[in-house]
């Protein structure tokens, strides 16, 4: 593929990787990896094969040779172009490229994130991947033979702009006053425009610390889906690309299976935190890889 027009922020991603975060190199990944999978998946590829994070515009891409690919994620309204024409590109469907097609669209409709994988997976990918610039060529592995397949509905959120996001107790919830812990969980906190993929930042009341408290910890290790509470007693939830370890202590922790949800909030977005308990926490991360292993069928 080569890339046209890169977009707003197109970055390739692949598998977050594990075991790497004592030399401080974070996980990576796809901000919303449950997307990312339905698309790897519909392009006949492992789940981990490396595809394109697109955030909010879509690139203008060429393709140089035959391949299927898939689009999941916020709707981008793609289309291909060939021959002079322009053939509509489904969300969540396999599709064919022919060599010469030019894929294209617009801002997303929905969501913050859409996912582009290929078949055959691209290649090259680094451990700390740099987003792609106008003129990139990518490569992918070996194409599988084509499969057409589609989402018979899809298992990702789109919580467009106000959001319930579910938490369990964080390691420091004891740092935080009662009112604190109250404030938390009872107040719509705004998703500011200072998020990258390290963290979103939220904008709201300020949560109280308990006595002789100010947030301030020694640094420890940090995760995606904790969120710090900053010394004026704002959250940061942490995402994909977080820091190895942290000073601020942790009220809470998003759970894994509302991460995706968390990654397709756009800048203005509203919050309101959610205290489940932890057996239930593991329940909805079950019940969602049991939809995303049964949402596709053929085409």
């Amino acid at each position: 593929m080569e890339i046209l027009n890169k977009g707003l922020l197109t970055l390739p991603v692949c598998a977050a990787r594990h075991g790497r975060e004592r030399s401080g190199v974070p996980q990576g990944g796809p901000m919303d990896p449950l997307s990312c999978l339905l698309a790897n998946r519909l392009a006949g590829n492992s789940g981990g094969a490396a595809a394109l994070e697109i955030c909010l515009s879509m690139p203008t891409i060429r393709f140089l040779e035959q391949r299927a690919f898939a689009l999941t994620g916020g709707d981008c309204g793609a289309v291909l172009q060939r021959d002079g024409q322009e053939i509509p590109v489904p969300m969540g469907q396999t599709v064919l490229a022919k060599a010469g097609d030019i894929l294209t669209g617009g801002m997303l409709r929905s969501g913050f994130r859409a996912y582009l994988a290929v078949s055959g997976g691209l290649l090259g990918i680094p451990l700390r991947s740099s987003p792609v610039r106008t003129g990139d060529r990518l490569a992918a592995g070996p194409s599988q033979p084509y499969r057409p397949l589609r989402l018979l509905h899809n298992p990702a959120v789109f919580p467009g702009n106000q959001a319930v996001i579910r938490v369990t107790p964080g390691v420091h919830a004891g740092h935080f006053s009662r009112a604190g812990l109250d404030t938390f969980c009872r107040s719509l906190y705004t998703y500011s425009t200072r998020s990258d993929r390290m963290g979103i930042r939220f904008e709201g009341p300020a949560v109280e610390f308990g006595p002789g408290r100010d947030g301030n910890i020694i640094s420890e290790g940090v995760l995606p889906g904790d969120i710090q509470i900053t010394s004026a007693g704002l959250p940061i939830l942490m995402m994909a690309d977080f820091q190895t370890v942290g000073g601020y202590a942790k009220i809470a922790h998003v759970i894994t299976a509302d991460l995706p949800a968390a990654a397709q909030l756009r800048p203005g977005s509203r919050v309101l935190f959610k205290a489940v308990p932890v057996r239930e926490a593991q329940e909805l991360l079950r019940a969602q890889r049991r939809e995303a292993d049964s949402c596709i069928a053929p085409l």
